[in-house]
């Protein structure tokens, strides 16, 4: 899947409104009930979007690729 921010600033704007809005009824993942060595799930604090990572994590990022991509050429909202 292609980045939006390659598609340019009001694509990738109007796929963040998107993303927010869907997120918006996502249930949100208990990471409590998953057993040892499981995934880690965390919100996107961009978008709401799940954002999965290996358990061993250091540190678990606060956004998910698209909106990383965005908020490095200053377009998050």
């Amino acid at each position: 899947m292609v980045p939006k921010t390659t598609l340019g600033k009001e694509a990738a704007l109007t796929a963040l409104a998107e993303r927010r809005e869907c997120n918006k009824k996502r249930e949100q993942v208990a990471n409590a009930s998953f057993y040892a060595g499981s995934e880690v799930h965390f919100d996107c604090v961009g978008c709401g979007d799940d954002i999965v990572i290996p358990e061993n994590y250091i540190v678990h990022p606060k956004l998910c690729s698209e909106c990383k991509a965005m908020n490095d050429l200053g377009w998050l909202q």
